[in-house]
């Protein structure tokens, strides 16, 4: 398992370039924003960040066997969780917890917002994590990764950037 430390470094990096390679003058980009992680620490057996970054504010999790649920209950929200694989990190989860930070005046506002979700990301992960290290056939275990909430999104694309493309829905059995 990678330190929580050497993540922070890791996804600091890797995101500061993608900052500057991709998002520098793009109008998508919260200018009052740059690249900060926040909170490095362990949920369970899983190491976990917040990333502020001029185009959103994600939870990324790294679990020991890459297995995460394909949503999360983060508080009251639900949260699409996508697979992510890039030098330098490796493979990760990202959970979009703030999707819009167009509207942030400042990093501290970012940053006051993020801290407020490192409690609920950390719960939602431990409890991801503990329901899925329960199941122990493999088979079993893919299968539940991947069940969804009734209604809920079923299937967010996956980017290298952690941004979902598409969300399909399943409609409800009322």
């Amino acid at each position: 398992m990678v330190s929580p430390v050497v993540l922070a470094d890791r996804v600091s990096e890797y995101f500061e370039g993608v900052n500057h390679d991709v998002f520098a003058g793009d109008p998508a980009a919260n200018p009052n924003l740059g690249v900060e992680v926040i909170d490095a620490g362990v949920a369970h057996d899983t190491p976990v960040v917040i990333l502020i970054a001029p185009w959103t504010l994600a939870g990324l999790a790294t679990p020991p066997d890459g297995q995460l649920p394909s949503a999360l209950r983060v508080g009251a929200r639900h949260c699409p969780a996508l697979a992510n694989e890039v030098p330098g990190i490796g493979s990760y989860w990202s959970v979009i917890l703030v999707p819009d930070v167009s509207g942030y005046r400042s990093q501290d506002q970012a940053r006051a917002v993020a801290m407020s979700l490192v409690e609920p990301f950390h719960v939602a992960v431990e409890k991801a994590r503990q329901e899925l290290t329960q199941v122990t056939d493999p088979g079993k275990r893919a299968l539940f990764s991947r069940v969804r909430m009734q209604g809920e999104p079923v299937g967010p694309a996956r980017t290298a950037f952690g941004t979902p493309d598409e969300t399909a829905t399943r409609p409800r059995a009322d």
